[in-house]
This record gives structure tokens, sequence and C-alpha cells, in this order.
């Protein structure tokens, strides 16, 4: 008999940016997730950095998550992401697939903003033989999307006072911390 774990996780990520002088300056930022084995939550991870966008904390929470389902789970368990990124669920169920066809560029010819974590995402898909993407409406009534965001929002906090890059499992990851100003 197989048993089958659903996965479920809840990404977020949290970053500011200041207005100087009609230029948008990069500041800190955070990501989350927090994971619901079979309706229930079991645990949750955060981390972030002290110079980078919000795009690249949403994507990073997705990069997280999917790790650490990759880390736990069995070939039958299934995988959910929810997120209230409607950018990152975009790329990975409409848009990744075509940039791939055409040499990892956008059809208009431009580059791929965070291109580097977007194709770290996409290689970690291609080990899982399911992955569905739930778009959760952000700062509603949603419990797990609102806890998930607070998270983001410490871990920013924590990157902005410290200064240090915390990637999945608090270690350092050479996809986060590459944004300049």
């Amino acid at each position: 008999m197989i048993i089958m774990t659903d996965y479920t996780y809840y990404t977020d990520g949290a970053a500011t940016m200041v207005n100087r002088n009609g230029k948008y300056l990069r500041q800190a930022g955070g990501w989350a997730f927090i994971r619901l084995d079979d309706g229930k939550e079991t645990s949750s991870q955060s981390g972030g950095c002290p110079l980078t966008t919000n795009n690249e904390m949403e994507l990073y929470a997705i990069y997280a998550s999917i790790r650490d389902y990759l880390d736990n789970a069995d070939g039958n368990d299934s995988l959910v992401i929810c997120s209230d990124s409607s950018y990152c669920i975009n790329i990975f169920e409409s848009w990744a697939y075509n940039w791939q066809k055409n040499g990892w560029r956008k059809g208009d010819g431009k580059p791929i903003q965070n291109l580097e974590l977007i194709k770290a995402i996409w290689n970690l898909m291609g080990q899982i033989d399911d992955v569905a993407f739930r778009k959760v409406k952000g700062h509603s009534k949603n419990r797990l999307n609102n806890k998930v965001d607070k998270l983001a929002v410490v871990a920013k906090k924590v990157a902005k006072t410290t200064g240090k890059t915390l990637g999945y499992n608090g270690e350092p990851d050479n996809l986060l911390g590459q944004k300049q100003n």
C-alpha cells in the first residue's frame, strides 16, 4: 500500500525600496514559507538579504519550499505552492517553458530579471512529477498567508539589522544577495 502525503507550502516575500531623487534603491528583504503535511501545519522557515527586491524574495520563498519538499517527500507525495504573487505563479505556469525554448530570453528578446533563481526553481521542478500553484489573495483574511507574510517581514528586519544573508536551512546561498543599486 502506497501512503501519500499532501505537502502544501504558503510562501511570501517582503522587501523595501526607497525613492531617492527619482531612483529606486534596494534595501533589505525577507522570505518565508509555512509547510503543511496533509493539512496540518508542521514547519516553517525564513531568511533574508540586506539588499534585494520583493520579487527576488517571493521567488526565493518558492525555491526554499521546493528544496524542503525534495528533502522531506518521496516520489508519491503531492506538492501545492500557495503564493500571493501573480508574477511568480505566471512564471512557472505560463512563461518559463517558452523562455527556456527561447534560450532563456523573453519573447521580445529582453533579459529576464532574477534569471538564475528562476532557472534554479525550474530545474528543481523538473525533479517532481506534479507541482501545482495556487494563487491566494494577499493581505486578506487568509490566516496562513498573513502568518507567512509576518514571518517574511520579521526576516527582512533581521537582514536589515544584521546585514546577513540567510537562505534555505539558515545557510548562505549564492542565489541571494546579488542585487546592487
